[in-house]
């Protein structure tokens, strides 16, 4: 037989003896492990949720600061030479249908003589829904003014410009449209030779700061404190929950000391009581003793009679038998015959 038909042949033993070795480890583990099961298993559920409800309650904490924010911008392209002043429409960030915001648009203008000889002009702003229901329609008027120059750095090359547009403003929807119109109507004809003009805008933004007002206010104007204290309270309930389903396992059992006490109970109460039931004859036998000492001496018959009273008038422990009754007649006969 070669070696590569013997190596064939060992392989199945090898295997079983791996197979079996594995499991002969496993059930001696098992076997040790056993009486220290109830200190482990809690603390292995603890090793395995711990670090899961402590990212959940981080998550928590971040959700909470994510909507917590106090600000909102978007970016505004307008459109030039459409026979209209310059115009642009844009959807607005998802909001918080019952905060209060304040709305301005935000442009930033070349320092350009003809911006500054333009003077006056209009930014609108209306606001409706996806059903295409307004919900505000707002004109403010705005001017470029000359930008204050430095005496080291000079004057700058644009101008920062901030219109407010609406103030406390709801919503009542978290998906809003809007539509912005930027310059005057007449487009300046009035100026120069009659010449239409428009204002150059290098970019614009429509913003949105949340007013605070109650509790959501009071969160806006401390988010931090707002998310750790999100994450505390997720984290202590989380806990809660994990050590009242922990707890029992933890505490000692004590039903079964309950029952072993309860048999004890029914044991020693089912063993008859010998030597009370000697004591209470003795007394008995001694009281009908005394009766008949103290008693005047008459015929045998009367002393019998005045036992048979004394014996009656005693309560008996227990529900008599006739036979019992009648041995222990014969019993307080024999004693008051010894006696006379």
């Amino acid at each position: 037989m070669s070696k590569a038909e013997r190596g064939e042949e060992l392989q199945p033993e090898v295997a079983e003896a791996e197979t079996g070795l594995v499991y002969s480890t496993f059930v001696s583990a098992a076997s040790f492990l056993r009486p220290y099961a109830p200190q482990i298993v809690p603390i292995a559920v603890c090793a395995f949720f711990i670090p899961i409800i402590l990212a959940i309650s981080g998550f928590a904490g971040y959700v909470v600061w994510s909507n917590l924010s106090a600000k909102w911008e978007t970016p505004i392209y307008l459109q030039y030479g459409d026979g209209i002043p310059p115009n642009a429409q844009l959807v607005v960030p998802s909001l918080h249908s019952q905060q209060q915001y304040d709305v301005s648009l935000h442009l930033v203008v070349p320092a350009s003589e003809s911006n500054l000889a333009l003077g006056n002009f209009m930014a609108s702003l209306t606001l409706s829904t996806a059903n295409n229901k307004t919900l505000a329609n707002v004109r403010r008027p705005a001017v470029a003014v000359t930008p204050t120059s430095w005496w080291i750095f000079g004057a700058r090359n644009t101008i920062d410009i901030d219109v407010p547009l609406l103030s406390s403003f709801v919503a009542g929807t978290s998906s809003l449209s809007a539509d912005i119109q930027l310059g005057r109507r007449d487009n300046w004809k009035n100026l120069g030779t009659g010449e239409g003009r428009e204002l150059s805008v290098i970019s614009a933004s429509l913003q949105g700061i949340a007013v605070p007002h109650g509790i959501r206010g009071l969160a806006i104007r401390f988010p931090l404190l707002s998310s750790l204290t999100a994450a505390f309270i997720f984290l202590t309930i989380c806990s809660l929950i994990l050590g009242i389903c922990i707890l029992p396992t933890m505490l000692p059992d004590d039903t079964e000391d309950d029952a072993k006490a309860l048999s004890r109970r029914k044991t020693s109460s089912s063993l008859p009581f010998p030597s009370s039931e000697k004591a209470r004859r003795k007394k008995r036998s001694q009281h009908g003793r005394r009766s008949s000492e103290a008693a005047s001496p008459g015929s045998e018959s009367e002393q019998i009679a005045k036992a048979e009273d004394s014996v009656s008038a005693i309560p008996p422990a227990e529900e008599p038998t006739p036979e019992r009754l009648r041995q222990r007649k014969i019993s307080v006969k024999r004693e008051n015959e010894g006696d006379s």
